[in-house]
């Protein structure tokens, strides 16, 4: 009885070692402090399509009739990083609220290109598009899976491949919609195979991983 005392006491820190030595996995990154985690938060904002307010005749004087002129502005807007044009701003002062609309005649501020919808602004789109949603949350809008570009490039995060309620919408328009990873940007190395010029399934385990959020939303005029 002895012996088996003392077998136990000295296997007791071997086992213990071997355990210490087996390298631990690779902890997933925080995630990081953006826009997107007070986007379910915030005040839910009317819904917007290419019709009424926003139809294909639209014009900045419409816009300031419908939502005041305190609450419309003609400005530079930065389209990508160090490049500006016009576009008109509405709700400029209310990140939960802002939306951005580019014409297609500047000079008139009529016939609108496009409007963009980025965290942390709430609108909602046609078949529920919104800021903050999830890969699952979207296949499950869309009806089925659908494919997003790698991230970290030109382009990195785009939808293609939608259907349902995201085609045909009213007033002619389309649909784009953009995600951003949800633990980390850039991503780390280990996630290489969901960056890049390439299309990836929605439902990739590997870009699950990355638990990608809806950044951005446009609707743009045919």
């Amino acid at each position: 009885c002895a012996f088996l005392v003392l077998f136990c006491v000295v296997a007791a820190p071997a086992d213990a070692a071997k355990k210490a030595d087996k390298p631990a996995n690779p902890a997933e990154p925080m995630a990081q402090d953006t826009s997107l985690n007070n986007v379910k938060d915030a005040p839910k904002a009317p819904s917007l399509a290419c019709e009424g307010s926003f139809a294909k005749d639209a014009t900045h004087a419409k816009l300031v009739t419908e939502f005041g002129t305190k609450h419309v502005v003609f400005k530079d807007v930065e389209v990508t990083s160090g490049v500006l044009t016009k576009a008109t701003v509405i709700f400029d002062d209310d990140p939960t609220r802002r939306l951005v609309i580019y014409w297609k005649d500047d000079k008139a501020r009529a016939r609108p290109a496009s409007i963009s919808i980025e965290a942390p602004s709430t609108w909602t789109g046609p078949g529920g598009v919104r800021n903050g949603l999830s890969l699952k949350e979207l296949e499950k809008l869309n009806g089925e899976t659908f494919s997003i570009t790698g991230f970290g490039g030109i382009g990195g995060g785009e939808v293609s491949k939608l259907s349902g309620p995201f085609v045909n919408l009213a007033g002619d328009c389309t649909l784009k919609i953009r995600f951003e990873p949800g633990i980390a940007s850039p991503l780390p190395p280990r996630f290489a195979a969901v960056t890049g010029d390439q299309l990836i399934v929605s439902k990739n385990l590997l870009l699950r991983r990355v638990r990608p959020q809806v950044l951005q939303w446009s609707l743009n005029y045919r």
